[in-house]
């Protein structure tokens, strides 16, 4: 039997279905915490790295049990899975509420879709049982569209001389590969990727912890100044040269290279890569730019002030309208201020956007406000909010303050 083969077979012969349909939680009576920690920091170090946005099309490679896609929909995401096993799929779908996932038995090393189909990819575990994984990350690139971004996060070296995995190819002929970080670097690289980064971290480290002392002795060291800090380097340099003070004066050497050793180790046994077509856009995903072309500074109590302004779309997301049917849809929220600015009624009234604003395009509003009913002075606030998301102000944009007088 061949890899692949086995691969299809492999829930079969495990007999691991019940796992299979709760993962990355555990079955009834089953222990699985170190496991279920890991995919779950797995999956939320994949998705702080990716931030996909509600209207990306996410490919869920590799899916197994659909419990990455599923994941994803309980964040209100949209995902492909795709598996070589008809049988992993079929339990993914067995999932509490799985079966409105989308799921597509295909190859990795030959995937059953167009070119250009995804925004995202991500490989959480499953690119090592591929038989040849440069022809499966060329797959990966092909399927991403211009801006796409793949994350791979996988068993490194050493894997597969593990225990679990001469197991594994032993028992039911599936393949277990290590991933080296020079290799899968170079095999993005080929395939397109221009930007590709390593990221540092994937699990806590048992191995790094501080004293409190050593803590203190680290701040103190990350808030020192040049041109101190320059010549405190030169006197620890003598220092080193003769291997002394290295729980006083050298801390900072000694714990940064144990620090650096201990990291390697850790990138090495589980590397955590981000490849993109294209160098990554700035992470500022809600930001606008609002102005007032025509607005009322007196209004007849109740009644209603008339406005015109323009929206700049300066972040990296697209606004989708109210008709979208999608969450996080973007309108222009109105907030109810007293003549002193203090905030009476955040949600007072909204504008749809007329249809979709991309990234550096603008929209006109045309609309008319509604204004309290008791005479006095107001503020009202104009700001784009992504409906269950946030609103742009606190995410760093600047809203609008406009005084009107209420008669």
């Amino acid at each position: 039997m061949n890899t692949k083969q086995a691969e299809k077979e492999y829930l079969g012969r495990t007999g691991s279905s019940e796992w299979e349909r709760v993962k990355p939680f555990s079955p009834k009576g089953a222990d699985t915490l170190v496991d279920s920690a890991r995919l779950l920091q797995d999956f939320a170090a994949a998705m702080l790295a990716l931030e996909p946005q509600p209207s990306d099309l996410v490919l869920d490679l590799g899916a197994g049990g659909c419990w990455c896609s599923d994941l994803l929909a309980r964040l209100n995401r949209r995902s492909v899975a795709v598996d070589i096993s008809w049988q992993m799929l079929q339990a993914g779908r067995s999932r509490p509420g799985g079966a409105e996932l989308s799921a597509v038995a295909g190859d990795m090393e030959r995937l059953p879709f167009r070119s250009g189909a995804f925004d995202m990819a991500v490989c959480l575990n499953a690119l090592h049982h591929v038989p040849d994984m440069r022809a499966g990350i060329r797959e990966i690139a092909r399927v991403l569209n211009d801006r796409g971004v793949a994350l791979f996060s996988e068993p490194g070296k050493g894997h597969a001389d593990a225990a679990v995995s001469t197991a594994a190819m032993r028992d039911f002929g599936v393949l277990e590969q290590e991933v080296l970080i020079p290799e899968l670097v170079d095999a993005c690289h080929d395939a397109g990727f221009r930007h590709v980064r390593l990221k540092s971290m994937s699990y806590v480290l048992p191995e790094f912890d501080l004293t409190p002392e050593e803590w203190r002795a680290w701040t103190r060291a990350a808030a020192s100044k040049r041109p101190k800090r320059a010549l405190a380097k030169i006197g620890r340099a003598l220092v080193e040269l003769f291997g002394l003070g290295k729980q006083g004066r050298l801390f900072e050497e000694a714990y940064g290279m144990t620090l650096v050793r201990i990291l390697c180790g850790a990138i090495e046994a589980h590397p955590i890569v981000i490849a993109a077509k294209n160098p990554p856009l700035g992470r500022q995903l809600y930001a606008a730019d609002i102005v007032l072309e025509t607005g009322a500074i007196h209004a007849a109590a109740g009644g209603a002030a008339p406005f015109r302004v323009r929206v700049h779309n300066r972040g990296t997301a697209t606004w989708r309208a109210a008709d979208s049917g999608q969450p996080g849809m973007v309108r222009l929220g109105v907030q109810l201020l007293d003549a002193q600015q203090r905030l009476a009624a955040r949600d007072h009234f909204r504008v749809a956007l007329p249809s979709a604003v991309a990234p550096g395009a603008s929209a006109v509003l045309a609309f008319e406000c509604p204004v309290p009913a008791e005479a006095g002075a107001y503020h009202l606030k104009f700001d784009l909010v992504a409906e269950g998301v946030t609103w742009f102000e606190p995410a760093g944009s600047q809203a609008l303050l406009h005084g009107i007088a209420v008669g």
